[in-house]
């Protein structure tokens, strides 16, 4: 049986929470709560003594400790799946339910609630399109509406990892998609009314510091992964130095033999430090195949840069370097969480 909850988390709701919890109530959902630290507390009590389960943080600590506070208790009460929803008026009871018996059927799948962004305002609109082309692009997933608050999240045998996700506020609903791959079977994406109640004027995001926190964990990985290639570059080169002056190598056999030293230390840092929580498809051996892509693509680049467009070696060694960079990590990335 699939043990099914309602969970919203609210800062400083008004009455649009109360009448959300009344036309769920009527559809006899079981509902929790989470108070994140709002001033006033009279709306929760009376919440409470509608049967609610109500769950209090002693301060604001954002939507995704809220989230993850009620995962926590309805784990531990036995709940195998728990529903999303916003506590500004965004969703519908009927959309909400819609989710619930979608979950209800599918045990296993991370469902979300998708709004149409063409009828959402303009700054909402361009902030969706742009998360999800680069979510896409990076993570090899595509979803309609990355930034759904409705959402039916599984929880399994994956929970201890779900409710240890990095996130305090938005970005935490934007890790539970980037791992989505290890946490959940599939996707399952159901339309849902797009509803901005005055220009969503009640909502507590934050364009300009929530904003950074969901792109900086997008592209967290970036800045490691280029120290990963700074001392493999070091290791490479180093290496062939003292086998060529040193070891008397040849040029060719110093070049082999430093390339798959490097590689292997790439590899070892990229799977253990850049990407630590690698799933099962970032292996040696499809490391090794993307590093013998690479290093036809380089070459084939540079000739058709140098040879064929006369453009500068040392001005088209960059270029390459460059545009090769970014396809090597957005692979690797994507085999990451897969």
């Amino acid at each position: 049986m699939n043990k099914i909850a309602v969970l919203i988390p609210a800062y400083e709701p008004d009455e649009k929470l109360l009448q959300l919890v009344k036309e769920l109530k009527l559809l006899n959902l079981q509902i929790v709560v989470v108070d994140d630290g709002s001033t006033d507390s009279s709306l929760f009590n009376d919440i409470s003594q509608w049967g609610v389960v109500v769950l209090t943080h002693d301060k604001n600590c954002g939507k995704g400790r809220a989230i993850k506070t009620g995962i926590e208790y309805l784990a531990v009460n036995d709940f195998s799946t728990v529903v999303t929803a916003d506590a500004d008026g965004q969703h519908s009871a009927a959309d909400i339910f819609k989710v619930v018996a979608a979950a209800s059927e599918n045990q296993a799948s991370l469902i979300l609630g998708v709004r149409d962004t063409a009828k959402m305002p303009s700054r909402s609109k361009i902030g969706n399109n742009l998360t999800k082309l680069l979510f896409s692009i990076m993570y090899g997933i595509k979803i309609t509406d990355t930034q759904t608050g409705l959402r039916a999240i599984p929880l399994n045998e994956n929970t201890a990892q779900l409710i240890s996700l990095e996130g305090e506020r938005y970005e935490y609903e934007m890790n539970v998609l980037v791992y989505s791959s290890q946490l959940f079977t599939d996707i399952i994406e159901l339309s849902i009314d797009t509803i901005y109640i005055e220009e969503n004027a009640s909502s507590h995001f934050r364009p300009i510091v929530d904003g950074v926190k969901i792109y900086s964990l997008l592209f967290k990985k970036l800045p490691r992964f280029l120290i990963s290639s700074i001392v493999s570059f070091a290791v490479d080169y180093s290496l062939f130095n003292i086998l060529f002056y040193m070891a008397g190598l040849s040029s060719v056999g110093g070049t082999i033999v430093a390339r798959l030293v490097s590689a292997s230390v790439n590899f070892a840092i990229n799977k253990n430090l850049v990407f630590k929580t690698a799933g099962r498809a970032y292996t040696l051996g499809r490391y090794a195949a993307l590093a013998a892509g690479i290093l036809l693509a380089n070459c084939v680049l540079i000739y058709l840069l140098v040879n064929i467009a006369g453009v500068p070696a040392y001005i088209a060694k960059i270029i390459v370097e460059m545009l090769l960079y970014i396809l090597s990590f957005t692979i690797q990335n994507r085999a990451a969480h897969k």
